[in-house]
């Protein structure tokens, strides 16, 4: 979560403190956590006998007993009505159900539960069933639990003999086996077993090993095996061609659809009949996403591949302009130089290239405080400029109030429309620009805090972020339509990934729909000599286990993480591996969310967007990242890194507890804080979820400080107040 806090030195007393008085809160009250959602994937992490709160669809009915499975765009949970659960749950609750459930999480014979149901509520009924995960055998993992699946060409052991309770063997096309499971009651028993192949769809569930969980006849399906062993993939990126290729197990003969839209519109017959196959679409366009599907046969059986979107290349100019606005090191830059490296250089382009605008202006902006680049907006839109704006929902955007002439859109209610970016002119191949990097465009964000900004001359980029910004827009119109508008695990993977940008390799993933975080994870496993990372959070388990891999591989590994008291945070783990990650103790917040890879090898990699490295960041909020493959890049990305690395490497002596009055509590409106000499210098108050609610430094230090707390929500805080001697943190009520 990009939030603007106070940046007390984060040592370790700090970090204790903080965790302990977090604790102590989520201890005395859990019930302020009971019913806000989260995603079904956050839920999987934490830990067993947490009270969470989830929403899904559920895949089951009465067929699998009590036990109802549920689904979001994140993940699958089991939810099972035991003892001391609200009641009706197993009679009121069906397939195709949307439901929030509350209750503790319960591990049953290895299988993640929630249980007792404190509370559910049936939001509606009737809804589309998730799409089966197509997933091999050698696939089935926890990853996967819970979750509705589909398995090609599975082979019952028994077929021919009659269904019971119990488990069934089943097997693949390439020998690898499975159980199916029967409970007492179930509706297919008595029924015969497929003697033949079958596309098989079941729920993943879990008694001590994996077994699959069909639930009626209409889940065996017959199917010869004929499967695509490699997904159409686009092998080389030019201006006027998609070079495409795939592989199904048995010779095929193949149609090939494609079209600018998902409607696509044209069909080629694909000469020949193989397993592979290859297929250069020629004459196309510059710049241009074109998506494409296959239709393959074999023997009279057909089957479909994904729709993909693809991109060719444009004939923009493919400059990138990186803008930090703090000060690099020079020395690891290589000979090159950025942009810019200030605060002022980096406003300044960013007006200049709202200025510049001719036809359209996209802007998805968390947060945004400034009225300079607003009324650069405006003024854009007063001279016949076409502005769309998608803004957070849960951040103030004070600078978009009054409300503007041009539409804005407030979005993902429930978590964070976290993206920093901004697409001008998409359809003019000189002048589309994409802008992304990690800067909000607030007064800290801008001044105090550590940030980078890329802007990018491309064409292709651009109309690839313009699919993103209108999924969430709703429509490609100039005015939203809020009916279709996606956001977080709505979203679908829809976009081009793949460039070449002025001869740079670039890749361009959004999350949670494109799976970010395996994309950051093969980034690092690019690393042959150094990975380097500055993160403001960092709690994704898999990418510190991909750091770990490079650095037991003997590759110099270092990292700066903002936000160590984050649950989860990766500083411990990999500290204990010997890892030299350090936390960032300076006053303002490094707010970068980059990695730089072999900056000085074959491959020199950036990662670098507004996703942080959390399961927030993946499962739930609206993100994007750019990887680019670039000796210049990455040189003036490990330029900044060093002067960062510099200026935390000193000794810092933690600081005391210092005592302090405080009256009342609990606090109804005004609350005063009082020492016995100038000393309070900044106070930072937190909500139970560590979220900074309140925030003010003071130029001078203040004996006394009287605070108006009237328009906090009642509930329980705590305050952390920076001294002259040190810091104290108090908890306190709201009522």
């Amino acid at each position: 979560m990009c939030l603007k806090v106070l940046n007390f030195a984060r040592l370790s007393t700090q970090t204790i403190m903080l965790k302990n008085i977090l604790y102590l809160a989520l201890f005395l009250f859990p019930h302020l956590l009971s019913a806000q959602v989260i995603s079904i994937l956050s839920a999987r992490s934490k830990p067993l006998g947490t009270v969470v709160t989830v929403r899904g669809i559920v895949t089951n009915g009465a067929e699998l007993g009590k036990i109802r499975y549920l689904q979001d765009g994140t993940a699958g949970i089991a939810a099972f009505p035991g003892t001391g659960s609200a009641p009706g749950f197993e009679t009121s609750v069906t397939a195709g159900d949307s439901i929030q459930v509350t209750g503790a999480l319960t591990s049953f014979q290895g299988l993640l539960e929630i249980t007792s149901i404190s509370a559910y509520t049936v939001i509606a009924s009737n809804r589309p069933l998730p799409a089966p995960r197509l997933l091999t055998f050698p696939q089935i993992s926890d990853n996967f639990e819970s979750q509705l699946i589909g398995l090609e060409c599975v082979v019952f052991a028994d077929g021919g003999g009659a269904f019971s309770t119990g488990v069934f063997d089943i097997t693949d096309v390439e020998g690898s086996s499975t159980m199916a499971y029967f409970r007492s009651g179930h509706p297919l028993t008595g029924s015969v077993i497929p003697s033949s192949s079958v596309y098989l769809t079941g729920i993943l569930s879990e008694f001590n090993d994996f077994q699959v969980l069909p639930r009626y006849a209409s889940d065996f399906t017959p199917q010869a095996c004929f499967y695509y062993t490699e997904t159409l993939t686009q092998t080389s990126i030019s201006t006027n061609a998609l070079d495409l290729s795939w592989k199904t197990n048995l010779s095929a003969t193949t149609k090939l659809r494609y079209g600018t839209t998902p409607a696509m519109g044209t069909t080629i017959n694909v000469a020949g009949n193989a397993t592979a196959q290859t297929y250069s679409l020629a004459g196309l366009q510059p710049g241009t996403i074109y998506w494409v599907q296959l239709e393959s046969e074999h023997n009279g059986n057909v089957i479909l591949s994904p729709l993909i979107p693809f991109a060719t290349r444009s004939t923009s100019s493919g400059q990138v302009k990186v803008y930090f606005n703090h000060s690099i090191d020079q020395a690891y830059a290589n000979g090159f130089s950025p942009d810019g490296q200030t605060s002022a250089a980096v406003l300044a382009e960013t007006i200049a290239r709202i200025n510049a605008a001719q036809q359209t202006l996209d802007v998805a902006m968390y947060n945004n405080n400034r009225d300079d680049l607003t009324n650069a907006l405006k003024n854009a839109h007063n001279r016949g400029v076409r502005v769309r704006y998608i803004a957070a929902t849960n951040t103030a955007s004070s600078a978009l109030n009054p409300a503007p002439a041009f539409p804005v859109v407030y979005g993902n209610d429930l978590y964070l429309m976290h993206n920093k970016f901004l697409v001008i002119d998409a359809d003019l191949t000189d002048k589309a620009w994409v802008m992304n990097g990690s800067l909000n465009w607030t007064d800290g964000n801008i001044t105090n805090d550590f940030n980078n900004t890329l802007f990018v001359q491309d064409q292709s980029l651009a109309r690839t972020f313009e699919v993103e910004f209108e999924e969430m827009w709703g429509s490609d119109a100039a005015q939203p339509n809020v009916q279709n508008s996606r956001f977080g695990a709505s979203k679908t993977d829809n976009t081009p990934h793949r460039f070449i940008i002025g001869g740079i390799p670039v890749e361009c993933w959004f999350s949670p729909s494109d799976h970010t975080t395996d994309r950051i994870v093969d980034a690092v496993h690019t690393a042959q000599s150094e990975a380097l990372f500055a993160t403001l959070s960092f709690t994704k388990n898999e990418i510190g286990d991909a750091l770990v891999d490079v650095f037991n591989n003997n590759a110099t590994v270092r990292g700066m993480i903002e936000n160590i008291s984050d649950p989860g945070a990766e500083i411990d783990y990999l500290s204990s591996i010997g890892i030299d990650c350090r936390p960032h103790p300076l006053t303002y917040d490094l707010h970068h969310k980059y990695g730089v890879f072999d900056a000085n090898g074959s491959d020199p990699t950036v990662v670098t967007g507004s996703h942080n490295w959390t399961i927030t960041a993946e499962a739930e909020n609206d993100e994007n990242i750019l990887v680019l493959h670039d000796a210049r890049l990455a040189s003036l990305y490990k330029a900044e890194f060093e002067k960062r690395w510099e200026e935390i490497s000193v000794d810092v002596t933690a600081p005391k507890n210092v005592p302090l009055r405080t009256f009342p509590n609990p606090v109804s409106d005004v609350w005063t804080l009082q020492m016995d000499a100038d000393a309070i210098e900044a106070i930072e108050i937190r909500n139970v979820l560590g979220e900074v609610v309140f925030m003010e430094k003071y130029a001078e230090a203040l004996s006394t400080k009287i605070l108006n707390f009237s328009q906090l929500y009642p509930g329980y805080y705590f305050a952390l107040i920076r001294t002259t001697d040190g810091f104290s943190s108090v908890p306190f009520q709201k009522i």
